[in-house]
């Protein structure tokens, strides 16, 4: 079983337990199947901060390995031809969109669109990362946003161009995406966007009363939390499955009816909500269509208690 020691190369797809997979400590660029760390400085637009270009081809890249070279992320953006910021979209990134081994899986599989995503940290109140209260096509019951009061909870921007929202959409089968426009999210750098949009579920699991967080997230939350693998474990006991861990594992990749068998017996524990920060759009805007704004340091200390230090459940 996978718990705290996840490894980086290893993705959900090739074992459930591995989910939503391990957090970069670092905001970063991941181009070419490896990451290149950018410096989160406060203060400093998300396009003018400096990433570290990666000179080994490690997927961990400048987030492990040192770098002699580095630029602002707009003259890389501009040296690759890529999109620039102003021209991209920001998504929640609260699942497995960070996981460095899910991006090299997913971008795998169209090997012709271009995989440089801007993938940045940031912390967002009254929401937390809990599980859904149904199984995903390998396996894991997968993150949903809920409305948490008080809560403040790691979460990551994915800046894609329009091509790559469009990928990203079609591998997230069964979700929404809505908008938030409540100014909540705030980037490390203490920048804020006008609006960002996230895949939206409102089906929770719950447990004893209560929706259940995720511990490989950092936060600071109510919420009792818990690893993907014991979500599991609890899972095949309520299934009462007589078989090893693995080949109920194995099954629920596997076997179609057994794994629509399995999400049946979820919706008992189905908690329905309604987030009231994440309303509905079909109108998605790039980032040089909306305002932009810095939260003050002061406010930042007063009111931001940095859940991104590891506080954990």
């Amino acid at each position: 079983m996978f718990r705290k020691s996840k490894p980086f190369d290893l993705s959900p797809y090739d074992h459930p337990d591995i989910y939503p997979g391990p957090r970069p400590v670092s905001s970063f660029i991941f181009y070419k199947g490896k990451a290149h760390k950018i410096e989160e400085t406060y203060g400093t637009a998300v396009e003018d901060c400096i990433i570290h270009i990666s000179e080994r081809n490690d997927l961990l890249g400048s987030l492990a390995f040192a770098s002699g070279e580095k630029m602002a992320v707009k003259d890389f953006l501009k040296k690759e031809n890529a999109a620039p910021i102003t021209d991209r979209i920001p998504l929640l990134g609260y699942g497995s969109n960070v996981c460095l081994a899910q991006l090299a899986y997913k971008f795998g599989l169209t090997p012709d669109m271009s995989d440089l995503t801007i993938c940045f940290r940031a912390a967002m109140k009254d929401s937390d990362i809990v599980f859904g209260s149904f199984l995903a096509p390998y396996g894991a019951l997968p993150a949903i946003i809920a409305p948490v009061s008080g809560t403040e909870t790691e979460i990551w921007l994915t800046l894609v161009d329009q091509n790559q929202f469009d990928h990203m959409n079609s591998t997230e089968g069964g979700y929404g995406i809505r908008e938030h426009r409540s100014r909540k999210c705030i980037l490390q750098n203490g920048e804020r966007f006008e609006a960002v949009y996230g895949y939206y579920h409102p089906r929770a699991l719950k447990v004893n009363g209560d929706m259940i967080r995720f511990k490989d997230i950092p936060g600071t939350s109510p919420l009792p939390g818990a690893w993907e693998a014991d979500i599991l474990n609890w899972l095949k006991g309520k299934t009462g499955f007589d078989g090893s861990r693995e080949h109920f594992i194995h099954k629920l990749r596997w076997d179609y009816s057994f794994h629509c068998m399995v999400n049946e017996k979820l919706k008992k524990y189905e908690y329905a909500f309604d987030h009231p920060d994440l309303v509905e759009t079909d109108q998605f805007k790039i980032i040089g269509k909306m305002k932009r704004d810095f939260v003050s340091e002061r406010k930042k200390q007063e009111d931001n208690k940095d859940p991104l230090e590891g506080k954990g459940s």
